[in-house]
């Protein structure tokens, strides 16, 4: 049996179809977190989490998806949001005219509760014709395993008999936070402490990173290489996989603050809001304040951010974000920032937060220049609530699960081949790092970053391992030049500079690629490219006279 879960925006779909399934689905108090169908089986029946939608008549591509879904359904689960109940009934009353077998799950009924309303799911599903659920999400599974929903009665009864929104007055913070030039403030300074708590050197991300550091890079380093004999194999695991993708996972504290603090926009309605109040801001770089959920989200990771544009509704406003977005420094960037910037400055908290915001002006510069229409905004606004503990955690943990993953597979498995690389002849004689492989192919990119005061190849082999996954940069370093990098001020903020502005990753290339076509995303990759090393040139030029 297919089970499709559809609803408007923010209604809680994917948070109950993490439930049903034992998912870990991404969610968010923002319209756009779900940008695809995603589909588990549990117990022989197909759920499938679609993205939120207002009408059968597609106003965005997410929404044909979340249309071309349903229409395939056994049971449609619609979900609704108890506190704008009467928003949702026009697409309730939608889908229940469609023909399709309709069971009606109420969320947020606790919190209507609280502001004085009520919700009787009984007279409700007499008013609507169909079984109305107000339950736990296991009880929801079981009811559809079962395929036993509660009867519908037959007495005629009115909506005010069945819901009352209680007070809908809008509190005093949800005002502040309306006003544009509040709401971009207050995102600044909780920026800005992010950025304080993770960099600074005596706050609780520098401080740990270096326990983690010591704990990976000395410790156990030492633990396991205490018995080895082989030059090779020490060298190996010391430099290629303790000492490069070791080092990266020492960069784990300062992500937890960046995503915590991520999460804690997200889950108290602050980014939504955001994006409601800075429309106007936005419009004038060609944008809508939809774009705020895109800049916020690529703090954190540039492939997801470009995921979130498929709820544009027009292409070119679609390009023109996707466009932009790589110059939005995301996490990934911040191991490579410091790794660079920390032997020169005792507190590099104040430098690298320069650095995350000319991203953001960056990108919104660019904007400006790209050609195209402006796009309109249709979205839910969350109120301002404090962020439930368990749901921060959970999506805190998904993230660094993520972090750790990609250091685990795809950054140990590249500084073992670099490692390989830079130890090993082109007859695979064991040699040192200026004769092997690497060094040969490395020479011949180098002059690319003569500009940038960079004559040593290991440092332009890192500059271009970021294509594969900033992190790359971090640790390339760390495993081809253990004694630090020794750069002069101007040379490590040209290469700042050139990571910066430098395209995206492979995954956010493949998510540009499948959003905007291949021939727009190597526009852009050219664009970003050039952009990186003219950058990288000024800024050295700049800082070097």
């Amino acid at each position: 049996m297919n089970v499709v879960l559809a609803g408007n925006p923010n209604a809680g779909k994917t948070t109950l179809f993490n439930a049903l399934t034992h998912s870990s689905l991404r969610t968010g108090n923002f319209h756009g977190v779900t940008t695809s169908p995603s589909r588990k089986t549990v117990n022989g029946i197909n759920y499938s989490d679609v993205p939120g939608m207002y009408s059968f008549t597609p106003y965005t591509m997410e929404e044909q998806s979340a249309v071309d879904e349903i229409k395939t359904a056994d049971l449609v689960v619609n979900v609704v949001d108890s506190l704008t109940l009467e928003n949702s009934l026009n697409l309730t009353r939608r889908i229940i005219s469609s023909g399709a077998n309709v069971v009606i799950y109420a969320t947020k009924t606790a919190a209507l509760k609280r502001r004085g309303g009520k919700l009787d799911a009984e007279k409700l599903s007499s008013c609507l014709g169909v079984p109305v659920l107000d339950c736990s999400p296991k009880k929801l599974g079981q009811y559809i395993e079962k395929g036993n929903f509660p009867k519908v009665s037959d007495g005629k009864i009115k909506l005010y008999e069945a819901y009352s929104s209680g007070n809908l007055k809008v509190s005093r913070l949800d005002r502040l936070f309306y006003n544009s030039g509040f709401a971009l403030f207050a995102f600044i300074v909780a920026v800005t402490l992010m950025f304080f708590l993770a960099f600074h050197p005596i706050m609780p991300g520098a401080l740990l990173k270096g326990l983690v550091e010591k704990l990976i890079c000395e410790d156990l380093c030492s633990l396991i290489t205490s018995n080895m004999r082989n030059e090779a194999v020490i060298s190996l695991v010391s430099e290629g996989i303790l000492g490069g993708a070791g080092s990266v996972f020492s960069f784990l504290p300062q992500l937890a603050i960046l995503y915590l603090v991520l999460a804690l926009l997200d889950e108290s309605g602050i980014t939504s809001v955001l994006a409601f109040a800075t429309d106007g801001v936005f419009e004038k770089a060609k944008l809508s304040g939809r774009a705020a959920f895109s800049l916020v989200s690529g703090f954190g990771c540039t492939a997801a951010a470009i995921l979130t544009t498929r709820g544009y509704s027009t292409v070119s406003a679609q390009k023109r974000t996707v466009a932009i977005l790589p110059f939005v420094p995301c996490g990934a960037k911040m191991p490579v920032f410091l790794t660079l910037l920390s032997p020169l400055f005792s507190n590099p908290f104040p430098v690298i937060t320069c650095f995350y915001f000319s991203g953001v002006l960056a990108a919104l510069t660019l904007s400006l220049i790209i050609k195209g229409g402006a796009e309109g905004m249709l979205s839910e606004v969350t109120p301002i609530t404090v962020p439930g503990f368990k749901a921060v955690i959970i999506k805190l943990c998904f993230q660094l699960k993520g972090f750790i993953i990609k250091v685990a597979g795809v950054v140990s498995f590249f500084c073992i081949i670099s490692w390989f690389l830079s130890h090993f002849s082109f007859s695979f004689a064991y040699v040192s790092a200026e004769n092997s492989i690497l060094a040969a192919f490395s020479r011949i990119v180098l002059p690319l970053f003569y500009p940038m005061g960079v004559t040593d190849w290991r440092l332009a082999y890192a500059a271009i391992c970021g294509f594969i996954a900033k992190e790359n940069v971090a640790a390339t370093i760390a495993l081809l030049m253990p004694a630090g990098a020794g750069l002069n001020l101007a040379t490590a903020l040209a290469l700042c500079t050139f990571i910066l502005f430098c395209p995206a990753c492979v995954s956010a290339l493949s998510a540009s690629c499948k959003e905007v076509g291949l021939k727009f995303t190597l526009k852009c990759f050219v664009l970003q490219l050039a952009t990186a090393f003219i950058g990288g040139y000024i800024i050295h030029f700049l800082f070097a006279l």
